[in-house]
């Protein structure tokens, strides 16, 4: 049998990827060493900077917003990633069964997902409106005292994460969805054969083998948590927002703050460096653990 020897076109290769490889070059590659670069320095806007070593970073860890910040990130993530996960995870085991008008639940669900998050924010404001709100006024209506939302510092971040629960978790629903339908049905029949009811077979089989899904969704949820703007932006007052007394003021939009209403871009910087070594943290973290809990047989 003849041999015929093949040979790698490089710049073929090289022109394939050219296009997606300009795009994370421009847009994501470059302002990466851009940020870090300017955290080192003063700069302002202005053509005038200079170098300043850590300054910045010590300046950051000691303002009290950036811990008021740093805390409201930390608050946001924890509730909407455990709703986010919880109620994707309970609607993806309910649709996944087969249930009269299951697509159209599925498609009810998820639609929130695709609607522009600014969108979503300005319908649940006019909605959460204290005086001539819907909301309120239904509650008013049954005897309840009005529900401050976003007008007390004690509620507004609250009312943000839910708000945001309720546009996301159809996306995780979906990724459940897709982990549930590639177990294969003959291990829940052997678990029912072996006596396992319902809850049993719920927790010791879907459990266990959606944990691969689970990992990632947990992860997705997290990163997109860590860096929420739009609603916070949209709801709680634009470029001079931060909700009441900064209730809502998380670590992103400060940093949107600092960058283009005060003009400190080096300490701006500064924040989303130690952002993103954050996330980067955590993520390396959850990935180093999952061999604890994550099956992937």
């Amino acid at each position: 049998m003849k041999r015929y020897r093949t040979s790698t076109n490089w710049l073929t290769v090289l022109l394939f990827l050219l296009p997606s490889l300009s795009g994370f070059v421009i847009f994501l590659f470059i302002p990466i060493i851009a940020m870090i670069c300017l955290s080192f320095t003063n700069y302002s806007g202005g053509t005038n900077f200079s170098f300043i070593g850590l300054d910045n970073f010590f300046r950051v860890f000691e303002n009290s917003m950036f811990h008021k910040a740093m805390m409201n990130t930390l608050v946001f993530t924890l509730v909407t990633v455990a709703l986010e996960i919880i109620l994707g995870f309970f609607f993806a085991v309910m649709l996944n069964k087969k249930i009269w008008g299951r697509t159209f639940f599925r498609a009810v669900i998820f639609l929130p997902v695709i609607l522009s998050n600014i969108a979503v924010s300005l319908v649940f404001m006019l909605m959460l409106h204290p005086s001539k709100g819907p909301v309120n006024g239904f509650l008013q209506s049954l005897g309840f005292a009005a529900f401050p939302g976003l007008t007390s510092p004690k509620t507004a971040l609250l009312t943000i994460a839910l708000v945001a629960v309720w546009q996301s978790f159809g996306y995780y629903m979906v990724l459940f969805l897709s982990g549930l339908q590639t177990i294969n049905p003959e291990i829940y029949e052997a678990g029912e054969i072996d006596g396992a009811n319902a809850w049993q077979r719920l927790w010791h089989i879907t459990v266990p083998l959606l944990s691969p899904t689970t990992f990632f969704c947990v992860i997705m949820a997290i990163i997109s948590s860590f860096k929420v703007f739009d609603q916070i932006f949209a709801m709680t007052g634009g470029q001079l927002g931060g909700g009441p007394g900064g209730s809502t003021t998380v670590l992103v939009f400060d940093i949107y703050q600092r960058a283009f209403t005060t003009l400190e871009m080096g300490y701006a910087s500064a924040e989303a460096v130690i952002l993103f070594l954050i996330v980067m943290t955590i993520t390396i973290i959850q990935y180093r653990g999952q061999n604890k809990w994550v099956t992937y047989e």
